[in-house]
């Protein structure tokens, strides 16, 4: 099965973390596991998209997802990382339920 690359699981832990309370499943209750910063990530997906090859597509969506996040933010393209964290969040059953502040985004950049 293939999995999400360990810097790839990290961040998205910390935008999980960051965004605490301002994300909801969109996701039936009970239907799936669902991602928190402590949840391990995989299992999150392996249970949202049963069949192994959607899986694996999604895991290749959110690798190349993550590398556009990475250029976005070196480049300061704010709005645009926000929606691909928006997309990344979506994948995995969340929705976010508040808008970011710029002030958020801006502690991703410091991190980074």
């Amino acid at each position: 099965m293939t999995k999400l690359l360990p810097v790839t699981a990290y961040t998205i832990r910390r935008l999980l973390r960051q965004y605490q309370g301002q994300l909801k499943s969109v996701v039936v209750e009970g239907a799936c596991l669902v991602a928190d910063p402590e949840a391990d990530l995989n299992a999150v997906l392996e249970s949202l998209y049963l069949d192994e090859e959607e899986v694996r597509t999604q895991v290749a969506e959110i690798e190349k997802l993550m590398l556009t996040y990475q250029l976005l933010l070196k480049n300061g393209a704010k709005e645009q990382a926000i929606a691909i964290e928006d997309r990344i969040f979506w994948i995995f059953g969340l929705k976010r339920i508040g808008n970011p502040s710029s002030e958020t985004t801006a502690e991703m950049l410091m991190m980074i």
